[in-house]
């Protein structure tokens, strides 16, 4: 009699974890577990994603899924141990299970003092449920505000930021500014915020990975070290900068000139800046201004004038970068010429 009552439920269990197949013992057709389970800390609370099981425990795909059973397990950080338990189902359809790649689900009901982690078990049927899959451990404290007043200087090769620390944490009471470490995130207009990879101690920061003539823009948050947790807090105010090249290339050396029946020759060495965009000729008389030759800049070392009249000339030759700004260089030595056509 009790053979037969087991036979019965063994084939009432098959039956409930699916569709009618040819009969397989209930654990190899229950789903595998939920893979890569992370769970990620916000100013409102936990974000816990996992990968969403596409087989069986057999190896066969899964035709779908009822949703997930989340247990979520806390004690305090310190004192006498007891235990929080709170339990959450969260429903999969037809559509979700064939598009999503990852589950996320969001708890905002967090208690500052605890440490916290979550099992989670994929439910294909009554009774057809996978083996527990564990987060990370985490603890939650109430996150600090946001900084306030961030502003970003751009210069050359450079974005220097500055903020003020949060004075209160979330819920109102008072927070030293010691406690915190910086998270910055940046982006360029269109794309998505990223964090630069470094938690910086202090209100201020230089960013030297950029490039001249982008607009970069940034936020920051104030991340609160907290048993081995970091927890972030609200994003400041966005400030931006464009960092631009302000370095003009070195004067031109070496210039010569050399007076022929027809005009003069000027020469002088290449200078070896990589953004160089050419050279501006200028030509002077005695108690005159100078005259620029070139208002194009001219490419190669050297370049040939014709003065209007005989008599006394300077000449002299700068540098000019291919940057937006065109920075021009100082003057070279100037070469004295006497023409006589």
């Amino acid at each position: 009699m009790r053979k037969l009552l087991a036979l019965i439920l063994g084939l009432f269990l098959i039956a409930a974890c699916g569709k009618k197949t040819p009969p397989k013992p209930p654990h190899a057709v229950r789903p595998k577990p939920p893979e890569d389970v992370r769970v990620d800390l916000h100013f409102w609370g936990a974000e816990l994603s996992f990968k969403i099981p596409r087989k069986k425990v057999d190896g066969n795909p899964l035709d779908g899924l009822k949703g997930f059973r989340i247990l979520r397990r806390a004690e305090p950080v310190s004192g006498p141990r007891r235990i929080y338990e709170r339990k959450f189902f969260v429903s999969l359809n037809e559509k979700m299970f064939e598009t999503l790649k990852r589950y996320h689900f969001n708890d905002r009901s967090l208690e500052p003092g605890l440490k916290y982690y979550y099992e989670v078990e994929a439910v294909r049927g009554w009774r057809c449920v996978s083996d527990p899959a564990r987060s990370p451990t985490f603890a939650w404290y109430t996150p600090p505000a946001a900084p306030k007043n961030l502003t970003a200087k751009a210069w050359d090769g450079y974005v220097f930021l500055s903020w003020q620390p949060p004075e209160k944490f979330l819920d109102g009471k008072p927070a030293l500014k010691e406690l915190f470490k910086y998270r910055i995130y940046r982006f360029e207009p269109g794309q998505l915020r990223k964090p630069l990879p470094v938690l910086v101690p202090e209100t201020s920061y230089f960013d030297y990975d950029v490039q001249n003539g982008k607009l970069y823009c940034y936020q920051v948050a104030a991340v609160l070290e907290y048993y081995g947790s970091l927890i972030e807090g609200p994003l400041s105010n966005q400030a931006c900068g464009r960092p631009e090249d302000l370095t003009p290339p070195a004067a031109p050396e070496g210039l010569t000139a050399i007076p022929f029946r027809g005009g003069v020759l000027l020469r002088w060495r290449r200078n070896g800046e990589p953004d160089l965009w050419g050279y501006r000729v200028y030509r002077k008389r005695p108690g005159k201004p100078p005259v620029l030759l070139t208002p194009e800049p001219i490419k190669e070392p050297k370049f040939f004038d014709r003065p209007p009249a005989p008599g006394l000339y300077y000449y002299f030759v700068t540098a000019v970068d291919s940057s937006p700004r065109h920075n021009e260089s100082p003057p070279s030595e100037m070469s004295t010429v006497e023409f006589n056509p």
